[in-house]
């Protein structure tokens, strides 16, 4: 009996804490994280003739984080200095990352992340750098469950908005 009490107080206790237990009572792992990819890297870049700068192809990943419709979303792409590029104007206020993709019903789905001031910062500075320097970008922002389930594992357009 008592020893029954405990195995119902253990259950109880992971349940509570985001266990999952099955119809015997076993625990099973926790539900996974939503993950977010996309099937190719850097396909454009846009905004300003600073635009030239970074090479193609740049590799992004990205992390997901929170619960329910609106989820939080991290990509880091590695920026490279193309080839004999120079500062070509002044820097915008703001880089983004687009990734978009056309659904089954022809429309277009598009999320848009944002580098915030800190990173802003370092991206100015790296635009003045030689050829073959590095930056590993952060880009964040709120995005639609919905739309990441669109997009999720696609070969998608990922622009580069400089």
């Amino acid at each position: 009996m008592i020893f029954s009490i405990a195995i119902a107080a253990i259950a109880g206790l992971m349940v509570s804490c985001g266990g999952k237990t099955d119809n015997n009572g076993e625990t099973t792992e926790a539900e996974q994280a939503y993950t977010f990819s996309v099937q190719n890297n850097i396909t454009g870049t846009t905004g300003t003739a600073n635009c030239h700068i970074p090479e193609l192809g740049a590799p992004m990943s990205f992390e997901v984080a929170g619960e329910g419709d609106i989820l939080d979303v991290t990509a880091t792409v590695k920026v490279k200095h193309r080839d004999k590029a120079e500062l070509a104007d002044e820097p915008r206020a703001t880089t983004e990352l687009w990734i978009s993709g056309r659904q089954d019903d022809n429309k277009d789905t598009k999320i848009t992340l944002t580098a915030d001031e800190e990173m802003q910062k370092q991206i100015v500075e790296w635009l003045s750098q030689p050829t073959g320097t590095e930056l590993d970008i952060i880009f964040k922002g709120k995005v639609p469950k919905a739309d990441l389930d669109k997009l999720n594992a696609k070969e998608c357009t990922n622009t580069l908005v400089l």
